[in-house]
């Protein structure tokens, strides 16, 4: 049995830690990344005016110091815990069921889940929250004092669904409180201890976050169809598609817990509880009289509950397995997990590569500025992407204490008065640059770009995709800068849809070669980010760019065309 999880941790790290770095951070990454640049202090402050407790970012912040910024330091700490939360998974099970068949098939199946992996890979406080639930949950039941005050004041400092956990493990106790004689002081200790630990930080944001008091967007039934939908399948999108899998799954899942009912009670009405509860408390913080923020449900607001799931389904399914009766329709029902699981684990690690969104773009005004020049952009909400993309290119501008660089500004997306606040922002600066970041999603749609453009005139201007990079002067005949530096493609591997660009000097001649033949051939006028569309056509194979003496390789595949 060792060896098997031995095993099974080498796949949980291998599915977890595969590619892990192939693509680029998402908006709420890059808001991780920068909290975690910011100071302890100035980064606690700033967290406290959001919705999330600090303890992830405090982690960051030291994590980023001892490895570096890239998309693959950033997440591979998100992937360590989420190793140790499959290791407590399986003690946890063990406990519960006093049978390692049931812990060998919790950890099989949360390694293989591909809701777990996606949630694993991902720079954010997730897999540290359901890590000390796991660890909140395990301590409760072994009546191990010190483990629970720790792993309950962590979980509720991680996210505030932590807050959840030890509400179920509180009505848990109360239903079986008699059975629980020998620890019941010792549990209160440790849960008197967990507050004590959360009041500096509830009396440090009381009055402070932010809140929501729309009503909820989502009925409780659906919250169910979703959470069964994602811990059997992993989807989140489509959900109605899956219904007949996700209720033959779901049935197997209550039958077999109902099997285990009589041999152990207790066990059993935690995992019912942890998996029954959490979509009604998801959804009673979308009601109107809860001044909570929680806009629609989302994928990462079950994540959470993963250790009370897993373990019920390697409890229930062992369950299955040692009645006679059901063993066969129980082995069918495994094996369709582990088919599924593994085929859709694969499915998703192949839809997740790295897309330019914005590297070449930041590259681009790295090439093009100086320190002395003045940069502004405007943007649709990804402040935090624009900075995270200025530091992975190099960018070492001054830095003010939010960890902004001092000559990088983002111009508000609303005034009351508009030209007012542009005209007090540009007053001083008779020329600058100009970074647009999905400025389309503003409303009203692009005011502030046509304020710049009726007090300047745009000198020079790259198109990426819905974002772009522009020099603006007072003087129309102002010159640009003569660059002579190229900025290769940050894209190993491209599909049909994707463009693939490189920056060249004035003058510079780029062919795009396929086995030996020239595709397509262009020409920059100017220090030009030029792009090479990849069609449909395009067969599957290497590519490369090819600049006088240089060439630069990446694969075409069209597995997701």
């Amino acid at each position: 049995m060792k060896i098997f999880a031995v095993l099974v941790l080498l796949l949980a790290f291998h599915l977890r830690m595969d590619a892990v770095g192939d693509w680029p951070l998402r908006w709420d990454e890059a808001f991780s990344v920068w909290f975690g640049q910011m100071g302890l202090v100035e980064g606690t402050i700033k967290t406290a005016d959001d919705i999330h407790p600090p303890l992830y970012f405090w982690l960051l912040h030291v994590w980023l110091r001892l490895v570096g910024i890239s998309e693959f330091a950033i997440r591979a700490l998100s992937v360590f815990l989420s190793l140790l939360t499959i290791a407590v998974v399986h003690s946890l099970t063990l406990h519960l069921s006093r049978r390692k068949l049931a812990a060998a098939l919790a950890v099989l199946l949360i390694t293989l889940s591909p809701f777990h992996v996606t949630w694993s890979q991902d720079a954010r406080m997730y897999p540290l929250v359901t890590l000390f639930a796991a660890l909140l949950i395990y301590a409760s039941c072994r009546g191990w004092t010190r483990l629970q005050a720790i792993s309950g004041a962590a979980a509720a400092l991680s996210h505030p669904f932590g807050v959840f956990v030890l509400a179920i493990l509180a009505l848990h106790r109360a239903l079986h409180w008699r059975g629980f004689r020998g620890s019941n002081r010792r549990w209160i200790v440790a849960n008197l201890v967990t507050g004590i630990a959360l009041l500096p930080w509830l009396a440090f944001t009381i009055g402070t976050i932010r809140t929501d008091p729309g009503p909820a967007t989502f009925e409780p039934l659906f919250a169910y169809q979703l959470m069964a939908t994602l811990f059997a399948t992993g989807v989140s999108v489509h959900v109605d598609d899956w219904i007949l899998p996700v209720l033959l799954i779901s049935a197997v899942f209550i039958l077999g817990l109902a099997l285990n009912w009589r041999h152990n009670r207790r066990a059993t009405s935690l995992i019912l509880l942890g998996c029954a509860l959490h979509p009604l408390l998801i959804t009673s913080l979308g009601l109107p009289f809860v001044p909570f923020y929680i806009s629609d449900l989302q994928e990462r607001h079950f994540i959470v509950f993963a250790p009370f799931v897993f373990a019920g389904f390697g409890i229930g399914l062992a369950a299955m397995l040692r009645h006679p009766w059901l063993r066969l329709p129980g082995a069918l029902a495994l094996a369709g997990l582990l088919v599924l699981g593994s085929v859709r684990t694969l499915e998703k690690n192949d839809m997740r590569y790295f897309r330019d969104d914005y590297r070449s773009m930041m590259a681009a005004v790295t090439a093009l500025t100086t320190a002395d020049d003045k940069i502004f952009f405007v943007s649709g909400g990804r402040k935090p992407v624009v900075y995270y993309h200025l530091d992975r290119v190099g960018y070492d501008g001054p830095r003010d204490s939010w960890a902004e660089p001092l000559n990088v500004t983002g111009i508000p997306g609303y005034a009351d008065d508009l030209p007012a606040m542009m005209a007090e922002i540009f007053a001083t600066f008779p020329r600058f640059w100009l970074i647009e970041i999905e400025a389309h999603l503003d409303h009203p749609p692009g005011a502030r770009i046509k304020w710049i453009d009726d007090h300047y005139h745009r000198i020079y201007h790259i198109p990426v995709a819905h974002n772009g990079i522009s020099y603006y002067s007072r003087d129309e005949n102002e010159a640009l800068p003569d660059v002579r530096t190229l900025v290769p493609p940050v894209i190993r591997e491209a599909r049909p849809g994707d463009q693939v660009r490189i920056g060249v000097p004035a003058g510079a001649s780029v062919d795009l070669v396929h086995a030996g033949v020239t595709l397509e051939t262009r020409r920059a006028d100017s220090w030009q980010l030029l792009s090479f569309d990849i069609h449909p056509h395009y067969p599957n194979g290497e590519y490369a760019l090819r600049v006088a003496e240089d060439s630069f390789s990446f694969i075409v595949t069209h597995s997701q065309a």
